[in-house]
């Protein structure tokens, strides 16, 4: 792969990128939770889902959950029956959304370097939204408490019975800045693509995760979204740790007969 022209591979020098646009989280902090961030959040992901293969659900058992239009009850018999592997997965998601606020905030301030209001209108979003997920995990962690105390039978009728009131709490605030992960993983994605810090491929594997996780008890798929996010971010996060800036790469050098628009459209 080659560089596109303008983005040389320099080392960070004073006054650059993170120098000037980053007192918080700074250039160290910045690149470790880029990379903590998105693997945390991956590995919940899987863990729940290997929590709902631990828990030997019937084919009668499957139909009958499947059936119903919330994944609640699904996921809180899942918890019952294989509460560590559970428990595991949505703290190592509430890890993953914690840490990915600053992550976001340092991949804005890098993204800053050509267009600054579009990605500090990203991470503003995103840190709305992640914030909001924190809320619903809040809400999940009770959900589970109920399991152990009552059983999932239990707890299902009593949790479902209020779910509207829960999912729309608090004049439905948490709701409305849940989407916040949506618009902002667009905005960084454009300002990184724009800034030249991703090519188009790495920046389109960040929108994925900007569908992750919104509201109550949601059920999750093994992670592949998380995964997504983890290609963009922690290479970048180890690139910042070598003390270098982050920057797009084209996959054909200017020798190649692929026309130049063409070639600045399949980066990495």
């Amino acid at each position: 792969m080659s560089d596109p022209p303008g983005t040389p591979d320099d080392h960070l020098a004073p006054g650059s990128t993170f120098d000037r646009w980053s007192p918080f989280p700074g250039q160290v902090l910045g690149s470790l939770t880029l990379i903590v961030g998105p693997l945390a959040w991956t590995s919940g992901l899987f863990l729940q889902w290997l929590a709902r293969q631990s828990a030997a659900l019937t084919p009668t058992e499957l139909d009958a959950l499947n059936a119903d239009a919330f994944a609640a009850p699904m996921l809180l018999v899942v918890h019952e029956r294989a509460p560590g592997l559970s428990t595991a997965g949505w703290t190592l998601q509430l890890i993953g959304a914690l840490v990915l606020i600053p992550a976001m905030i340092a991949l804005a301030h890098i993204a800053a370097r050509r267009a600054p209001l579009i990605p500090e209108l990203g991470a503003c979003l995103m840190t709305f939204g992640l914030s909001a997920r924190i809320f619903y995990l809040g809400v999940d962690a009770t959900a589970f408490n109920l399991v152990e105390r009552l059983g999932s039978d239990s707890a299902s009728s009593l949790f479902l019975d209020g779910y509207g009131e829960l999912a729309y709490a608090f004049w439905r605030v948490p709701v409305v800045i849940s989407v916040g992960t949506i618009l902002g993983s667009v905005l960084i994605a454009v300002a990184a693509y724009r800034s030249r810090t991703f090519g188009l491929m790495r920046s389109l594997l960040i929108l994925p995760a900007g569908w992750l996780g919104m509201g109550i008890l949601k059920e999750h798929e093994p992670g592949v979204g998380g995964l997504c996010l983890a290609l963009a971010l922690v290479p970048c996060g180890l690139t910042l740790l070598r003390n270098r800036a982050p920057h797009s790469r084209v996959l054909f050098d200017e020798s190649s007969r692929v026309p130049r628009p063409v070639r600045d459209l399949i980066s990495w």
